[in-house]
């Protein structure tokens, strides 16, 4: 017991300095806009919920079809409508796909990141 006492004291720190560097990491500045940080927060919570569905990324398929990859998922869609497609997923109301539990600002987050895969 005392040993492992001893190994929380010592990682508690390590463990202090990663959680600060990770909300660094995370947290607009000048040097870093909003718009970017959205755009990170939403890829990373596309790997953890969408990833095992949906093409993440600029090339390949998506491992589920008919899942659409996201770089085409705003195709042929307004901002309004996407927007609208966005806040469905996060309620749980698209028709085919599950219940992810997303809340908005979440949802708005994999929208940024959607978006940052259209080329130009």
């Amino acid at each position: 017991m005392l040993r492992i006492r001893a190994i929380g004291r010592l990682c508690a720190p390590l463990l202090l300095v990663a959680a600060c560097a990770s909300a660094a990491a995370s947290t607009p500045s000048p040097s870093r806009p909003a718009a970017d940080v959205a755009v990170e927060r939403g890829r990373d919570l596309a790997e953890l919920r969408c990833g095992g569905c949906h093409g993440l990324g600029l090339y390949g398929e998506s491992p589920r079809s008919p899942s659409t990859p996201f770089r085409d998922m705003r195709r042929g869609m307004t901002a309004l409508s996407f927007q609208q497609r966005m806040e469905n997923i996060a309620e749980g109301r698209h028709y085919d796909m599950p219940k992810i539990g997303l809340t908005a600002g979440e949802a708005d987050d994999i929208a940024a990141y959607i978006e940052s895969l259209e080329l130009p």
